[in-house]
């Protein structure tokens, strides 16, 4: 199955005989199968679509995705399989102290993934800087797990105080360009944040179209404050998988984004590591899974968490 990522201005998505036509300049470049696609990712503006298309991906289930940085919108079918009562219970528990449970455990897991990250990208050096930072993590996740008056203040002062020291360590040993001297999240001219944002954008889609597999509602979450055109809940559920599946693949593109002169030179390159990696197995209760069904799987953990008192545990990056 193939999710289907478009981004060049002037492109026109279309069907024929079941079948996606992309076109440019009224020429057919690219031909597949509907039967074949679990999803389709716009990640660019100027890009047309048929609503014949649109139409039939809905009646297969084929989710759309409109992800420019700055906005986002999808498109899917509204005969989904999802239960009127595991919405009602989300909303019952994101309010609750089980919601303030949920969200220590996707912290401790993005956590535990952040220091997965810095031990593999630094792996052969000995110097006090990764040592104190690797210990720094270790007692901000103690004191993550072990504090039983928590706060969403707290949980979330205790990842900003770990992203600080993360992204400082990246820079520390100039794992990202050169050019890269903070994180920024929207509006940067930065080739390394545009390359982070764009790879982030990918998996939010993923997220979301799991949440929806799930039967949960994206915009009310557990962390992330709810506003309007804001899926908290994709987004916290994000924070598990942001460094091994974004910032991981970034770093090893390190040599080719500090010559690219400009991000479109590189994009395709961005978006297909990060396919890759969504498409490449890992173990999972004793089976090798795609992380794409794995990142799944956890959101369904997610949704029995709303509905039962069975406990979350995040998924843990081996590196």
């Amino acid at each position: 199955m193939k999710h289907i990522i478009v981004n060049n201005f002037g492109l026109f998505l279309g069907l024929k005989s079941h079948r996606l036509t992309i076109k440019q300049d009224g020429k057919i470049v690219s031909e597949t199968a509907l039967n074949r696609i679990k999803t389709i990712q716009v990640l660019s503006k100027g890009i047309s679509l048929s609503s014949d298309l649109i139409n039939s991906c809905s009646q297969r289930g084929i989710k759309i995705f409109f992800n420019t940085f700055n906005s986002f919108s999808a498109v899917h079918s509204l005969y989904e399989h999802k239960s009127v009562m595991v919405r009602k219970n989300q909303f019952d528990i994101c309010s609750s102290h089980r919601g303030l449970e949920l969200a220590r455990q996707l912290i401790v897991g993005k956590l535990k993934n952040q220091r997965a990250t810095m031990l593999y990208s630094t792996r052969g050096k000995t110097d006090d800087k990764k040592s104190q930072t690797i210990k720094l993590f270790d007692s901000l996740i103690t004191k993550l797990k072990n504090t039983t008056d928590i706060s969403t203040e707290f949980i979330l002062g205790i990842e900003g105080v770990g992203a600080n020291h993360y992204f400082d360590l990246i820079k520390y040993y100039e794992l990202f360009p050169e050019s890269f001297k903070y994180r920024t999240k929207r509006h940067s001219e930065e080739i390394t944040n545009i390359a982070l944002n764009y790879g982030y954008a990918i998996l939010f889609n993923f997220i979301y179209k799991s949440c929806i597999n799930a039967g949960l509602e994206p915009y009310f979450g557990v962390l992330h404050t709810p506003k309007s055109a804001k899926p908290s809940l994709v987004l916290d559920i994000m924070e598990e998988y942001r460094s091994f599946v974004v910032d991981r693949n970034i770093i090893k593109m390190r040599a080719k984004l500090s010559s690219a002169k400009e991000f479109d030179k590189v994009k395709k390159d961005v978006a297909s590591a990060i396919l890759s990696t969504l498409g490449k197995r890992y173990i999972y209760n004793h089976n090798k899974l795609t992380l794409e069904s794995i990142i799944q799987r956890q959101v369904y953990k997610i949704s029995g968490y709303f509905c039962s008192k069975n406990r979350y545990k995040s998924y843990i990056f081996r590196w």
